[in-house]
């Protein structure tokens, strides 16, 4: 008796449970933005993975310093076979191929000494391969095909002897240097965007919604209130990210770093607002949340924090150009690393702008809709 009474109540508990997962299903299905979403992110990150996604560089912008005449057709010739680099400028006087690489238009550049034919015994610099290891995994690939190269074609014909590489900004090629600077913009963007995703869509879930909605506050006036005591909590954030990474990790500060605090309010700012348009778009927090995850899940694919952004391919860059991560990664790298200033910053603030005033204007339209 026991027994068939303890069955039954198994079966009545197996019975409750797929009513509530049947419901539970029937409203996930008439949900089609998360229906949407579903399907459409797994999708969006393997063809990221799959076609975006390199961890070998290619057409790294290379500069040469040579004099040496027709040999450096064959200089020029052995580099392009290694299928990594792209010419920028060959033939350069002595240093110029350096100072390329140290102003950011070279990722690395060779000074082959110049050679005296006049006197054929006077002594000769050792050449030098320089550097920019502010991303060692975008340029190792590439170094090594081109020292591969250098031993075996350009040596024992150019008669240029050892040579030495010099590691620009990280010269022990340390991947917590490059990690470090990137991850600020990395935390302040996934902190923004979950907070302005939740600030309306829990409004609403809360009842608050309406209370809001009898006040006089208009559009603008619900997206600067909401937002403002968040932009400073980015602020924050990107200081303490900083100041964590000098501690633990030695990370030098070589440039204004001032200059890119003040940004860090016009990038968080960016995110925040984008954020808010999901929330004024979204029926639920989850919405909101999958609107999120939808945009920085590929942010932090194509904006070189992660992988080497010279490994994508043209389509994937013109992507990541338009994303404010891209951009904050290069202020970073260049404040923190490569000792560049205020103008720099305001520079690559430039694009970020643009996006906020963009992602504005979709929020004010996404909330104007909700009030009416």
């Amino acid at each position: 008796m026991r027994a068939a009474i303890r069955g039954q109540g198994i079966r009545l508990r197996i019975a409750r449970t797929l009513a509530v997962a049947r419901i539970e299903t029937l409203q996930l299905t008439r949900d089609r933005i998360s229906i949407s979403l579903i399907a459409v992110l797994p999708v969006i990150q393997i063809v990221l993975f799959g076609y975006a996604v390199n961890l070998d560089a290619k057409n790294v912008p290379i500069a040469i310093a040579s004099n040496r005449g027709d040999q450096d057709d064959q200089l020029r010739r052995v580099v392009a076979e290694t299928g990594y680099f792209s010419i920028l400028a060959d033939a350069l006087e002595p240093g110029a191929a350096k100072r390329m690489v140290a102003e950011g238009r070279a990722l690395i550049g060779i000074e082959l000494p110049p050679v005296d034919y006049f006197n054929p015994e006077a002594p000769v610099e050792r050449p030098a391969i320089i550097v920019d290891a502010t991303d060692p995994a975008a340029v190792r690939p590439a170094l090594a095909a081109l020292q591969t190269a250098y031993w075996r074609h350009i040596t024992p014909n150019l008669a240029a002897g050892p040579v030495d590489v010099k590691w620009l900004y990280n010269p022990k090629g340390r991947t917590d240097w490059t990690i470090a600077p990137g991850l600020a913009g990395v935390v302040v963007m996934i902190s923004m965007l979950m907070l302005g995703a939740l600030s309306l869509v829990r409004e609403r879930e809360r009842g608050s919604w309406e209370t809001l909605l009898a006040t006089p506050v208009d559009a603008v006036d619900a997206l600067v209130g909401k937002l403002s005591p968040y932009v400073i909590v980015g602020t924050v954030q990107t200081a303490v990210v900083i100041g964590v990474a000098r501690l633990l990790f030695d990370l030098p500060v070589t440039g204004d770093l001032w200059a890119l605090l003040l940004a860090a309010p016009l990038y968080a700012a960016a995110h925040l607002i984008l954020g808010f348009a999901f929330s004024a778009l979204a029926e639920s927090q989850m919405q909101a949340i999958q609107g999120a995850v939808f945009f920085y899940l590929p942010s932090m694919l194509l904006s070189g924090f992660m992988f080497p952004f010279r490994g994508m391919p043209a389509w994937a860059r013109t992507i990541g150009e338009a994303l404010p991560l891209t951009h904050f990664v290069r202020a970073t790298r260049g404040v923190l690393l490569k000792g560049q200033g205020g103008s720099f910053v305001a520079v690559e603030m430039l694009p970020v702008a643009v996006f906020a005033l963009v992602a504005t204007a979709a929020a004010l339209i996404a909330y104007g809709q909700r009030i009416d």
